[in-house]
């Protein structure tokens, strides 16, 4: 034991003398606090820990018809309020201005990319996250995964959102991102609203809202249950 102790003084010793690039820090067990992009409402908020995290990628998932696009849009909106601007780069061509501008977001500050396939989605993706100024990027990758699946392009899309510290955030079915995802979101539908009348009209769904993996800590909440609005996509709490 004192051997082993002796040699890793020595070892220190030796690397106080030479000039190595950058810091060097021993013991550090902290990490560098995360700043996150608030989505404007409390009870989303709560659940990720005060919001998306910027500079990192995000994963929403879900079938279809669970919500994922109805968040990106409140992400939208919020952001849009704030004079920021926003991307989307749409993979899965569900994207509708219409109800962009119903969710409260301001279209001037959303640009929109209609990709012809997966490769050119990840190359749109890069270039604008490199391109800085947006504070969201996402990328919808629609209801199917795709095959072949590049692995070694996520890698290269955390560090182009890490250098731009734009919160990139993908849609998709299942998780496909793998460990450059530091958080993945479950949409879980569970019940059609209808408004009552002679003739019923639907009104919107209920969902769940749930941190299935996070690398940022665990916040208080576990899930949240929410109500998506027909009219305007928007979510409001749900008891």
């Amino acid at each position: 034991m004192l051997a082993s102790t002796s040699r890793h003084a020595a070892a220190l010793a030796r690397l106080a003398d030479l000039s190595l690039p950058g810091n060097v820090r021993f013991g550090l067990t902290t990490s560098e606090p995360v700043s996150r992009l608030s989505s404007g409402q409390t009870f989303i908020d709560a659940l990720l820990g005060g919001g998306v995290p910027r500079g990192r990628i995000s994963e929403v998932l879900g079938p279809l018809t669970s919500g994922k696009t109805s968040l990106l849009l409140v992400l939208f909106a919020a952001a849009t309020r704030r004079g920021e601007a926003v991307a989307c780069v749409d993979l899965a061509d569900a994207l509708h201005p219409a109800s962009v501008a119903a969710a409260g977001a301001d279209l001037r500050r959303v640009l929109w990319v209609r990709p012809p396939s997966f490769t050119d989605g990840l190359r749109c993706t890069e270039l604008l996250l490199q391109a800085g100024g947006f504070t969201v990027v996402a990328f919808d990758l629609g209801a199917t995964r795709p095959r072949p699946f590049r692995s070694r392009a996520w890698p290269r899309l955390l560090y182009a959102a890490e250098q731009s510290h734009t919160a990139l955030v993908v849609l998709a079915p299942q998780r496909i991102a793998g460990s450059s995802a530091v958080l993945s979101l479950g949409l879980r539908p569970r019940t059609l609203l209808w408004q009552r009348g002679a003739w019923p009209l639907f009104d919107g769904f209920d969902t769940t809202l749930l941190v299935e993996r996070s690398k940022l800590g665990a916040s208080e909440a576990k899930s949240v249950k929410l109500k998506v609005n027909s009219q305007n996509r928007a979510f409001s709490f749900h008891r």
